[in-house]
């Protein structure tokens, strides 16, 4: 049977825009970054009951509440939405609210859940042998891939942490980077290994 969902947002706009776009969704409010110890304490509370949707802005702040709050529940999903879909009209603000209903729905679509008991074969080596990290071109490439995955992008440290978090392997990189370079040579060598 299917557990109840409740959305953590950051704001009130972004609630608005849920309720928008859903029937009577459950909606807990962070009130931006400074989210307190009550209302960690409901949302743990919530967590016996409800699945936990992270519905946070792409940025610094949403990072954060996803860190606190993921740590401390049970029942943890997450809904990424990009950065360049979240961006306001006057180009000066980042956030859910200002997404296109569009991208609002491709977000809900591709919820990813964490798997606590999750058994992942990625490794650091792994990360910097396919370019991930470690050189240059690696932030580039991480957009994509992570754009593909649909987690989020990320900086190395936490591009690890996630890929753990979700249950993602080597062979789903392998053909997430077979499907998103454009480099022959690159996807040769790399599955000669």
């Amino acid at each position: 049977m299917m557990r109840p969902h409740v959305f953590v947002v950051e704001g009130k706009n972004d609630k608005f825009r849920l309720e928008r776009l859903l029937d009577h969704p459950l909606v807990v409010m962070t009130n931006g970054s400074a989210i307190d110890d009550d209302r960690i304490l409901m949302l743990k509370k919530l967590d016996q009951t409800h699945d936990i949707i992270l519905f946070l802005d792409p940025d610094h702040a949403g990072e954060r509440i996803r860190r606190l709050v993921g740590k401390e529940l049970t029942h943890v999903y997450h809904a990424f939405i990009k950065k360049e879909d979240a961006v306001s009209k006057n180009l000066k603000k980042v956030g859910v609210e200002h997404a296109s209903d569009e991208a609002l729905w491709d977000a809900l679509k591709s919820i990813k859940m964490v798997k606590n008991q999750a058994s992942s074969d990625i490794t650091h080596a792994f990360l910097h042998e396919v370019g991930l990290t470690g050189d240059m071109s690696s932030k580039a490439f991480r957009y994509d891939v992570c754009e593909k995955l649909g987690i989020g992008f990320t900086n190395g440290k936490t591009l690890y942490h996630r890929l753990h978090m979700f249950g993602i392997n080597k062979q789903e990189i392998m053909e997430v980077i077979h499907a998103t370079s454009s480099e022959k040579e690159v996807r040769t060598e790399l599955f000669k290994r």
